[in-house]
This record gives structure tokens, sequence and C-alpha cells, in this order.
């Protein structure tokens, strides 16, 4: 028997998914920030006890596949805690990072005291006394971005060497010197500053987790195959082929693949997408089945132009922090995390939390909370929230609940207008999808606030990134920007590029122990047209290198290449999940209790997921639990399990 196992390490929950093709078993720990590795092998020691071994290495004898994706990057980015950073940049340039205005990632992840400009010619003596000025003001990590380093990174370059020779290790530390032409090789020298910086800030703790963990499981278990490490391309790859920056939204993008996975068998073809963690909230769109992806992307506000995953992101979730300000219930961006975590965890945490607010509210079962392997204390999430929500506001603590739920709705449904809005779209025609450790109980609410006709949770929502890990394959692409006019002189040009990008990418996938009979190559071109708006082209490799370049160069002539993207995939062992057929049935249930939002319902029915047969169905108010699911369903919304073991809402009367 061998099982594929798939951990996403959340910011306050870290989720397993574990198959042997014919069945699935989800898992759910803390997150343990002081030291990932802890709750990724908590996490897999879960699932092996699930499974029925008593040894982890035995079970690791078993494991065909280990497959890892995170929010650690995308936490860090959106609680502010990353390192202090300096930054070197070309004279002229020190608060615009070679953009127009001020960069928006000055005081999002760069402090404008360590930026400093470097004169070009360089002069030794500069660069080492702006250096040590970086490093007196306490910089733990240095990035060196130049304009035109694009064209020639040799100055960049020189400055490293010169930077590695005058501090040894011994006077220099831990504090690694950055080249943004090392990160990315673009035209574009504010989106290669941008990408090194980011790179830099979210580096330290994913490096010290993943290398710490294949460490472990080769010296304590013997385990010798690959640890695969989600990127934000939607493909995986070993740790060693990684960078900080390709993780970034790498467990939210792999929720997106899934959900695209059922926007598919469902035949949908407009799917808004909520995921919503104990720390953040990301909103994405589904169209036609595929995860969109965007000519330039931006990460918490902070622009970049190379294309990106259709993914927006705000600082909310479970362990959110409700406070108020000038008379209004405001929530984050900070989080409690799992550590103290909420208050109705009793493990120490003095702030009163969404969490907490569900809790009081009825949304949450607090004997059910991780499987019942904690009871959440309902008197602490009262204390808190009466201390720091209803006393300053002159409110009862259930109508305080009921404000920071219903903060929480409008951050969620303003961000998915938003989304829409920008790109040109209105809710007619979508569906909702709410998964993620929170978003099961987002559903009818951000549902019916957006005037949606229809919902989606998912048996497997808690831990749908992890499932989204499952269908993924390895992945690797090499791109190149050579902005040059298509004409006929210009196709051997890209034939010479396109070629190397296919020996880059085959290296490394030998690198993962792969042949190239084992990969599927593909080759995309980004193509400006004259009016500004760009063409995407996907071809075979075989194709593009075989007169199909040749044709696109002929009929666009005059057009500009901008992007040339070699892909190379190996598929992996996927988990696919059954459906049956149902009959329609109304549930059945006699627990009831109070739950408050929208409104006070008294005696409400509560029914238990794992118990309901497919085809069951109810209307609200009521609430739908399991082991690791908790979902408020409002008034006016009726709810059936399907064929798959999800829950699909629909409005009343729609």
């Amino acid at each position: 028997m061998r099982y594929t196992v798939d951990i996403d390490i959340g910011g306050t929950l870290t989720d397993g998914l574990f198959s042997d093709g014919r069945q699935v078993i989800a898992t759910k720990v803390d997150t343990t920030p002081h030291d990932f590795t802890v709750c990724f092998f908590e996490c897999i020691r879960e699932g092996a006890n699930r499974l029925g071994y008593e040894s982890l290495t035995d079970f690791f004898a078993d494991v065909k596949v280990i497959r890892w994706s995170s929010t650690i990057a995308t936490n860090v980015l959106a609680e502010g805690k990353g390192p202090k950073l300096g930054l070197l940049i070309s004279e002229g340039h020190g608060t615009d990072l070679y953009g127009n205005g001020v960069s928006p990632a000055i005081n999002r992840v760069l402090s404008p005291e360590n930026i400093t400009q470097i004169s070009e010619p360089i002069s030794e003596e500069e660069v080492l006394r702006k250096v040590r000025a970086l490093l007196e003001q306490g910089v733990r990590r240095i990035c060196v971005s130049l304009k035109g380093a694009f064209e020639d990174p040799s100055i960049e370059q020189r400055i490293k060497k010169l930077v590695d020779e005058q501090f040894p290790d011994h006077y220099l530390g831990a504090v690694p010197v950055l080249l943004g032409s090392d990160i990315l090789h673009h035209p574009d020298s504010q989106t290669r500053t941008h990408l090194s910086l980011i790179n830099s800030y979210v580096h330290t703790p994913l490096a010290v987790a993943l290398f710490k963990a294949e460490d472990e499981l080769l010296l304590q278990h013997k385990y010798r195959k690959p640890v695969y490490i989600g990127h934000v391309n939607g493909g995986v790859a070993r740790v060693a082929k990684t960078k900080g920056v390709d993780t970034t939204e790498s467990g939210p993008v792999f929720g997106l693949h899934a959900a695209s996975y059922f926007a598919k068998r469902y035949g949908l073809d407009k799917v808004l997408s909520v995921d919503v963690g104990g720390t953040t909230a990301k909103i994405g769109l589904i169209l036609n089945g595929e995860v969109i992806t965007v000519p330039n992307g931006d990460l918490f506000g902070i622009p970049l132009k190379t294309p990106w995953i259709l993914l927006r992101s705000i600082a909310l979730g479970g362990g959110s922090i409700a406070r108020v300000k000038n008379g209004r219930v405001t929530l984050g961006p900070e989080s409690m995390g799992a550590y103290p975590g909420p208050a109705c965890y009793n493990l120490g945490g003095e702030s009163a939390t969404l969490t907490d607010a569900f809790l009081v509210s009825g949304a949450m079962n607090p004997d059910r909370f991780l499987g019942g392997r904690r009871r959440l204390q309902m008197e602490q999430a009262r204390r808190t929230i009466q201390e720091q929500v209803a006393g300053p506001l002159n409110i009862s603590i259930e109508a305080a609940a009921q404000a920071i739920i219903e903060r929480a709705m409008e951050m969620v449904t303003d961000c998915c207008n938003e989304t829409l809005k920008e790109y040109g779209y209105t809710t007619e025609g979508f569906s909702l999808f709410s998964f993620g450790g929170n978003g099961s109980n987002f559903a009818s609410g951000v549902a019916d606030k957006l005037n949606l006709k229809n919902a989606y949770v998912f048996g497997l929502g808690p831990v749908l990134s992890a499932f989204g890990s499952s269908v993924s394959d390895i992945c690797h692409i090499h791109e190149e920007w050579p902005y040059q006019p298509l004409n006929k002189a210009s196709v051997q040009e890209v034939y010479k590029l396109v070629t190397l990008g296919q020996e880059r990418v085959l290296r490394d996938l030998e690198g993962e122990g792969l042949s190239a009979a084992d990969v599927e190559l593909s080759v995309e071109f980004i193509i400006a047209k004259n009016n500004d708006e760009s063409e995407v082209i996907q071809l075979p490799i075989e194709k593009a290198l075989n007169g199909g370049f040749q044709e696109i160069a002929e009929s666009r002539s005059g057009s500009t290449l901008e992007r040339v993207s070699v892909k190379g995939l190996s598929p992996v062992s996927k988990f696919e999940l059954p459906h049956v057929d149902i009959s329609s049935q109304r549930a059945k249930t006699d627990q009831r209790r109070t739950m408050l939002w929208p409104k006070q319902a008294d005696h409400a029915p509560i029914y238990d997921w794992e118990q309901l047969q497919r085809g069951s169905s109810f209307t609200g108010p009521a609430c739908l639990e399991s082991e690791t699911v908790s979902c408020m369903v409002i008034p006016g919304w009726d709810v059936q399990i399907d064929g798959y073991g999800n829950a699909v809402f629909t409005k009343g009367g729609a």
C-alpha cells in the first residue's frame, strides 16, 4: 500500500490529507509558529495513527510522495513580521524603487531609513561604508537591485563579491546579500526589486522549516524520497529548487486549483472563491473551470509586472483581533494565531477574536473543535468580548459578537466586490465556493450580501488547499523577457530562447529524479499588440520549434514579444474524489441551540454532517457541523448534501 501525503501549514491550523487512492483521511493540528516542523510532523503522526501505524518510520516506508504547501510566507507579509531589510539601489530611486511615486513596498517590507542609494560608477569605499551603516542599523538581510541589471548584472555581482570578501562570516553573521538579478530575469527594475525584497522578507522562517524537515525525514525516519514544495504556479518542486517567493500564496493557490477541480465537475463557468483561514482571507476567480492568471500581479498591494495567479488577500481570519476604533468594530490585521490563539482556546490569549465571536454566536460547537481534542471555553470568549468590544460600545456581549461577525462578512464581501469590479465583472451568474478553516461560516452570509443564488461548502473544505496539492504535478518553469518586435528576423532568436528554456527545465526536472520521457513540455508566448492589449498563446514545445512560432511571428508582424516561458510538467500520484447518485430526503435532527447572526434564532436545528446521508436537505436558520467544519446557514437559504458529499446552498425560491 502506498500513500500520498499532502500538508498545508496555515497561520493557525495545519491540515493534512492522506490517501491510498481509494480512501482519504483529513487531519488538523495546531500550527506551531516557533517551529513549523513540529506541526508538520504532528499532522503526519495524526494521519499515520488513524491509518493504524504506531511508528512514523513504518508509515514513511509506505509513503509514495509528500507535498507541502503553506501560508507561512503569506502570513509573514500580512502581519508584517519579517526581518529588517536593507536595500542598495541606484541613485535617484530611493523611494520610488524605479516606479512612479512612493513604492507600496516601503513601510510594508522595507523602512525608508534602510534604503541607501549607490552612485555609478560605483566606489568600493562608498559601498562598504553604506553596507556597514546598514549593519549598524540592525538589518538582517541586504538586497542589491540596480537599474540596468537586466541587461548587465555584473555591477550587482561585483557588489556582492566585494561585501562577501570584506565582511567575513564572523563579522557579517547571518546577513546574506541577495541580488535582484538572481531572483528574476525581468526588464522591469521595480518588479525585480519588489520580488527580491519579498523573497528576503519571507525567506528565513520558510527555509529553516523546509531544510529541518528534510533532515529529520532522512536522519530519523530513513525517508529518502523528495519532499515536494508547493509553488505559486500551482505545481510542486523539491526544496533545493524552491525560493521563498515561489511559495508565497502557495497554500491559497492550491485552494484555487481545488476550486477549479470542482468547478469543472459541477460545470460552473463563473466561480468566486473565498478561502478564510486563521490569519488571512483570500479571494479568487475561476472562469470556465480555469484559475485566472493576470498579466500584472500584486502581493498585498506591492505591484509585480509579471503574470500571477489572480488572488486578493486581506488580513482577516479566525484569529483576527477585534477592537473598537472611533465607535466601530475593527478586525485585524494582527492575529492571535495558534499560540496563544483566541481567548476561547484558554492558552493565554487575552484578545477578542472572530473565533470567539463565532463561538458566542452559536456558530461553533465548543465540544467538537479539532474533533473534540480541545474544548473551547465559552466564558473566556464572553469575557474578552465584554472587555474589548461590548463594554466600549455599551452594548450586550451578544450584540458585540453579532457586530464582530457582521464586520468580518462586510470585509470579505467588499473584497469580493472590488475584485470583480477590477476585472470587469458583476456578481451576475457567479457561484460562491467557500472553504478554509473558517470559510464555511462565511458561505451563506457572503453569498447573501453578494446577491448570489448559490454557494458551495466542501466536505474537505477545511483542508481544501491540501486537496488542491493532492491533484498537483511537479512543475518547473523557465522564462525570458526579450521585449523584441515580431518579424522574420526574430524567429531564430526566439528558437534559441525556447531551446535554452527546454534545456534548463529538463535539467531541473532531472534533479527531481525524472527523465525526459516523464515530462510534458509546453511553451507560452505573451505578445503585446499595438493597442496595449496582450495575447497569450500556448503551444506544445515540439510544435513551437517546428514552425509554430514562425506562423505566430508572421501573422503578428509588428507586435512585441514580451515573454517566452517554457513549462515542464510531470504527473505524480493523485486522489480522485468519488461521486455517488443521490435521492432527495429531508434531514432530521433533535439537536438545537440559539444562533445570533444575522438575527437571533432560538432553538435553531443543528445537523451532524457525518451522520447525514447524501441527498439530505434542510433550511436555515441552522448549523451544519462535523469534526472539522462549523457552518452557519442563515434564514432564507436551503442546503443539500450532494453526490460528492459537499453542501450545496441555494437561495430560497431560486
